[in-house]
């Protein structure tokens, strides 16, 4: 019996390895590539032990991929954003690249009017320190060449996600300054512009005011309704919905799972989302309800020392939940996703981790450490 068992599993193992990675949901994806060690970058990249921050977008029938590399995960002055472009996935060429002599993080595209627009945010130096200083913004329109990058003044925002919706740009933002301690102001907006460099708050308050809340991730569906998710830093997340006629108002569902590195993208106008998953369980584990600021820093350690994934789970629109469809090959430091739609069901997919043909490791080991960026091509099956 355990020889035919054996044999039956060898016979699936090699049925998978021939036929790629599928998984419920009738999910699959190609062999993960790295991209930082391929050779194929241009050669004004000087890669770090550090890359990950991310975005891609297409654009004039090109690729542009943007990613920031620096010595550690954290701060450094050494830090450097470059944006490469490529036609085919495989030649890769220089466009720009940011260097300030501090932090950069961030980066995010959005076409609007035929004109690609870049943006991220400038930081501090000091390793430990998170302090969101400048979103910046550069344009090109293509031939290699870029505008000097300019503040859109929303000094001590983080950027985190711009959507296009009946030609108005819509962008998730929230309120970085003093984030880890108590003089924190919760502040997590929807603003809009007409002009990709002036945004407005889309409501006098704010779409989520809870403690430490950020990472708004949010999509719209075909109707016109809002999606979103909110990490809250040190007790779990917000899974999120808005009616079209009221964008501004979000219903909430309170998680103690945290979808760090969050990105939505939908398929047949159902709702997923790609973020990292913490493989000992729920954020908040604390029974007894402490100091919550004792409370939160506990939970942050251990968040700190456990391992993590890069994820897909499904959205549910109605119980405001989300479906685990499988992992990915990631492990220590990992995610920030970015994806570009190729054709009607398959997906480019970028994400950055640790080594994944090396030993599994823990998140704080893997953000001291080397981190490569990776994609693939993700297929859903009919």
């Amino acid at each position: 019996m355990h020889k035919i068992l054996a044999k039956a599993l060898i016979l699936l193992v090699i049925t998978i390895s021939a036929a790629g990675y599928s998984f419920a949901q009738n999910v699959k994806f190609d062999e993960w590539k790295n991209i930082t060690t391929s050779g194929k970058l241009p050669p004004q990249c000087k890669i770090q032990r550090s890359n990950n921050n991310l975005d891609v977008v297409k654009y004039k029938d090109r690729y542009y991929f943007a990613f920031r590399t620096a010595p550690t995960h954290f701060a450094s002055r050494k830090t450097v954003m470059y944006v490469v472009s490529s036609k085919d996935l495989e030649n890769w060429e220089y466009e720009t690249e940011i260097k300030l002599g501090c932090d950069l993080r961030e980066p995010k595209f959005a076409v609007y009017h035929d004109t690609l627009n870049f943006y991220c945010f400038t930081a501090g130096t000091s390793l430990f320190t998170f302090d969101p200083r400048l979103i910046l913004r550069s344009i090109t329109t293509g031939e290699h060449t870029w505008s000097k990058s300019e503040s859109v003044n929303m000094d001590g925002f983080v950027p985190w996600r711009l959507r296009l919706k009946n030609d108005t740009l819509f962008l998730s933002a929230y309120y970085g300054k003093n984030l880890y301690n108590t003089k924190h102001q919760a502040n997590l907006r929807l603003f809009y512009s007409t002009n990709a460099r002036d945004f407005i708050k889309v409501s006098e308050k704010p779409q989520v005011d809870i403690e430490a809340a950020e990472e708004g991730e949010f999509i719209f569906d075909k109707a016109g309704n809002l999606f979103a998710t909110v990490r809250l830093e040190g007790t779990g997340a917000l899974v999120c919905k808005a009616d079209k006629s009221a964008i501004g108002t979000w219903t909430t569902n309170r998680v103690k799972t945290k979808y760090d590195s969050a990105l939505l993208f939908d398929h047949n106008d159902e709702v997923y989302l790609v973020s990292r998953r913490n493989l000992d369980g729920d954020m908040d584990k604390v029974k007894v309800r402490k100091n919550e600021k004792q409370r939160r820093a506990r939970n942050l350690i251990r968040y700190s020392i456990t391992r993590k994934v890069t994820s897909l789970f499904k959205f549910n629109k109605e119980k405001l939940t989300l479906d685990l469809v499988t992992d990915f090959p990631s492990t220590g430091d990992n995610s920030f996703p970015g994806v570009v739609k190729l054709d009607n069901d398959t997906y480019l997919l970028m994400n950055y981790s640790s080594n994944i043909h090396g030993h599994k490791k823990n998140w704080i080991r893997g953000q001291f450490g080397k981190t490569y960026i990776y994609w693939t091509k993700l297929k859903f099956n009919q």
